[in-house]
């Protein structure tokens, strides 16, 4: 037994609770080091009344797998002390502790459960665990209404200085073709007032930017929206603002006598458009940080959290670059939100690795870049072999807790991405089966705008043109539709268990299962045809090469 891989902590996310009176418990070791793991637990009053209750072997990443139980107690949880009897591969078992691992059970260095309140259970919205997404770039969706001036055509190139006119009625004018997608949210870039055509330098929180509508025309949207089964959420950038924003006009105007100073991080004064003055994000001066630890600051952004989740009921916010905000902040932000309005979702950006930002005092889920990348590198580039690919999703999957996995924003794509198509470089069935995966696989998919319609797209700001309405590819669109349907027809494909069949060379295959409802996926990214035997039906599959077979038993 590899005694250093072993490992567990009493506390999240090795401790999960699920309810007051329950509690999901995860130990890691090397993989395939055991071959059973029991945990024992007891009342701290009560040494000689034990419990156990066997751990089962989940998902590995190669190297470490964990083991885990959900186990409920009597009444709730408080005072609960418990060990791990661990039985590796010749049948020798040995007690883990607090203390490291004995050769024999010894309550002296157990671990301690000491109480489980109502704020350290995590909750995420059960409505956004398996949602089919879609997200849109305001600017570039679509235009209705009268013709405006200093626009360029809707099919000229995407640059970061030029606007096509895209507009909220435009989006709430193709709410039924997402709706027959099969679109369950919605999520749009920023549409408050700023500078540039992307919105990210935000200039007033409270109103809708002009170029874009009215608040009365996000009221209607997301009122039609709703009625169509369709959620929003919208973007909220709180990391930083722009240059034109009161507070930091104020800043630049009066310097360190500005009662905004500490709003920002200037570095010197005067305070002039430059990023050697102020902390920006990304070194980039036209967005300059705001300070989250300040109190005046957490206001702020805590009133116009709330102002747009009463004035116009949306159903969440995506926060950006939530990787550099403030802990503090965002623990009080989610207090506040989830006091008010507790089915509202919080999904945060990050690109790696998402757990110091997820769970009970921080977001609900996260843009999974991780999943994005895998995805390019098996499906688009060839990169990684099938072996590599459950290597890193297992390892994904087992960084966060069950109901964050579901919940988890698996895109293939964004804003901030070259369009999945260019990564393919134009080769359609790498795409398709890219679809077919990120809809079967455990977590939330989201469709990026023109993706299913077959745009292509270099990174910002080529993956932002003007939404390519006259130019669908019909059949990658219904392609779409299908993989969506066959998702929403499947309990087992939203919420079910994750299971590899197989994994190698360019075969990939999986299960999902709930109850008697179960799936299976059978991917070949290879030039050659591949089978494999399927126990469940007694069946050999075939399936040919750059195809996916899916089973429906």
């Amino acid at each position: 037994m590899n005694l250093s891989a072993v490992r567990h902590l009493s506390f999240y996310p090795f401790v999960q609770p699920l309810a007051r009176y329950s509690a999901r418990f995860l130990l890691e070791a090397a993989a395939g080091d055991l071959l059973a793991c029991e945990l024992v637990w007891w009342k701290r009053s009560l040494p000689n009344e034990q419990h156990r209750a066997s751990l089962s072997r989940g998902l590995s990443n190669g190297a470490v797998e964990q083991w885990q139980a959900e186990v409920c107690f009597p009444e709730e949880i408080h005072y609960i002390k418990y060990a791990f009897c661990l039985t590796d591969n010749e049948g020798k078992q040995a007690w883990f502790n607090s203390y490291g691992m004995n050769d024999e059970f010894n309550p002296s260095g157990s671990f301690e459960l000491l109480q489980v309140n109502a704020t350290d259970v995590l909750s995420v919205p059960d409505w956004a665990k398996g949602c089919v997404f879609y997200q849109i770039f305001p600017e570039r969706f679509h235009k209705t209404g009268p013709a405006c001036d200093g626009l360029d055509p809707w099919d000229a190139a995407p640059t970061r200085e030029n606007f096509l006119g895209g507009n909220l009625r435009g989006i709430l004018e193709k709410l039924p073709w997402l709706s027959e997608l099969g679109v369950e949210c919605l999520y749009l870039n920023p549409i408050f007032e700023g500078d540039f055509n992307h919105k990210y330098a935000t200039t007033d929180y409270l109103r809708i930017d002009p170029a874009f509508g009215t608040e009365a025309d996000l009221i209607e949207l997301v009122e039609k929206a709703h009625s169509l089964g369709i959620r929003v959420i919208l973007d909220g950038v709180f990391n930083h603002c722009g240059i034109h924003f009161p507070p930091f006009v104020d800043l630049l105007e009066n310097g360190e006598a500005s009662r905004f100073r500490d709003w920002f991080y200037p570095k010197k004064y005067p305070v002039e458009i430059d990023a050697k003055c102020y902390e920006c994000v990304g070194d980039y001066p036209y967005m300059p940080r705001l300070n989250g630890a300040n109190p005046e600051v957490r206001d702020y952004v805590e009133k116009v959290l709330l102002f747009w989740l009463e004035r116009a009921h949306i159903d969440g916010w995506r926060f950006d670059v939530a990787d550099e905000l403030d802990r503090h902040a965002v623990t009080r932000w989610r207090e506040a939100v989830k006091r008010a309005f507790p089915d509202a979702l919080l999904l945060c950006e990050t690109w790696g690795d998402a757990s110091r930002l997820l769970g009970p005092d921080g977001f609900d889920s996260a843009m999974n870049y991780l999943f994005r990348d895998a995805m390019v590198d098996f499906f688009a580039h060839d990169s990684i072999d099938a072996v590599a690919l459950k290597t890193r999703l297992d390892g994904m999957l087992m960084r966060y807790p069950r109901e964050i996995d579901h919940a988890q924003y698996n895109l293939i794509g964004s804003h901030d991405t070259a369009r999945f198509l260019t990564e393919a470089k134009g080769e359609k069935w790498r795409l398709r089966l890219a679809m077919a995966f990120q809809m079967l696989f455990p977590g939330a998919p989201a469709v990026y705008y023109g993706d299913e319609i077959g745009m292509t797209g270099e990174n910002d700001p080529g993956c932002r043109g003007g939404m390519a309405w006259d130019h669908q590819d019909t059949e990658l669109l219904q392609w779409q539709k299908d993989m969506i349907a066959l998702r929403k027809r499947h309990p087992a494909v939203r919420l079910g268990s994750y299971r590899v069949l197989a994994a190698k060379g360019g075969l990939f295959a999986f299960e999902r299962k709930l109850g008697d409802d179960r799936v299976a996926a059978f991917f070949n990214a290879s030039d050659a045809i591949e089978q494999l035997d399927f126990a469940e039906t007694g069946e050999t599959v075939h399936i040919p090469p750059r195809s996916v077979k899916i089973i429906e038993v």
